[in-house]
């Protein structure tokens, strides 16, 4: 196979980019819980809320939906610089590395337009 949309199961690096998108959501939903209750900051519930919208793109990125790469893009850009006014730093990483993994060309490719 030379790339592009694929019948049949779910390419790899779809389902490592939805696990990228779930590994992130979820850290930064704990350590933007546990800030909020400790210090009360509300950039730290804004963080929570962001990851939570991450969950709901992982079942839109397993689908392949085009829009949905468009804004894990978007979401991960916003990501980056919200965890990082945070110092949530493992949730700055996990957005790098989930951003670079999707701007990838032989990911990009596996989303329907």
């Amino acid at each position: 196979m030379t790339g592009g949309i694929t019948s049949g199961a779910r390419p790899k690096e779809v389902t490592y980019a939805g696990w990228l998108i779930l590994l992130e959501s979820i850290v930064g939903l704990i350590i933007g819980g546990v800030e909020y209750v400790i210090w009360e900051n509300e950039l730290s519930l804004l963080g929570a809320v962001l990851a939570i919208v991450g969950f709901w793109l992982y079942f839109q990125i397993l689908s392949q939906d085009y829009s949905a790469w468009n804004m894990a893009v978007i979401f991960n850009v916003i990501a980056i610089f919200l965890y990082a006014a945070g110092s949530n730093w493992p949730g700055v990483l996990l957005s790098i590395i989930c951003f670079l993994y999707l701007v990838q060309p032989n990911v990009k490719v596996h989303f329907k337009k």
